[in-house]
């Protein structure tokens, strides 16, 4: 057994992860990917002879906080190729640190391997969408919204209520990710979450847009069904199985 870590993946290297994503496909699509021109993530991957058997990206989102994506080729798992990748990297970042394993909500194989290893559950993220050209809501009267610059902040009869951010993908300029939604501490809990999120897609929609994505907590049962009601589909849902070492 050889472990590699690098920043830098060749070209070979990129091919073998890309197999053990395709092998895996083909039993079950998991909504996890490797984007290989993050410059935020450290690769380690382990091979037995020429073969990769399981590679694990690491990716530091704060100072001693990292978040980890890892996939063990389906014909060699529950052979300690995992348990060692994660081994070696407890052992050179050392103490004080932790690290959270992304994984399908659902799927059992990368659950029973969490509890194995002793990684506790943190939280889970829903991914949703909707057709904004299938939305059929009307203007909301008393609410308004303005841009400004990257913000747009809403307001009721005048007085600024709340704000959001969206941002466009490079791939359709009307595809949206839309985030950062909130209403302030003052004027929570009279209905007003509910009201600007309808007018929030007439806004979007009268500005040309063709689909818009979110993600939130599961745990976070309001907002979840205020997005439902109005009409989101789940694409995804992420769990996240934390250990601090």
């Amino acid at each position: 057994m050889n472990i590699i870590k690098t920043r830098e993946l060749t070209q070979y290297y990129m091919e073998e992860i890309n197999n053990l994503v395709e092998a895996q496909d083909k039993v079950k699509h998991l909504p996890l990917y490797f984007d290989f021109d993050d410059d935020r993530c450290t690769y380690y991957l382990c091979f037995e002879n020429k073969a990769l058997m399981s590679v694990t990206a690491l990716f530091e989102i704060d100072t001693d906080i990292y978040e980890a994506i890892a996939y063990t080729d389906i014909l060699n798992r529950c052979k300690g190729y995992f348990r060692a990748v994660y081994e070696y990297i407890c052992n050179e970042l050392g103490t004080g640190f932790s690290i959270s394993f992304i994984c399908e909500r659902n799927y059992t194989p990368a659950i029973k391997t969490a509890k194995k290893m002793s990684l506790k559950y943190d939280c889970t993220e829903t991914m949703m969408e909707l057709d904004l050209s299938e939305y059929t809501g009307n203007n909301i009267a008393d609410i308004d919204i303005t841009k400004e610059d990257d913000i747009c902040y809403i307001f009721k009869s005048d007085t600024e209520i709340g704000s959001f951010c969206f941002y466009t993908f490079t791939f359709n300029s009307n595809d949206i990710y839309f985030h950062s939604f909130n209403i302030y501490k003052d004027y929570r809990n009279k209905g007003l979450g509910r009201l600007s999120m309808k007018a929030i897609l007439y806004f979007l929609k009268n500005l040309g847009k063709t689909k818009i994505h979110l993600q939130l907590l599961l745990e976070n049962l309001p907002a979840y069904k205020i997005y439902t009601e109005l009409g989101f589909n789940i694409v995804s849902e992420i769990s996240y199985y934390k250990k601090g070492c």
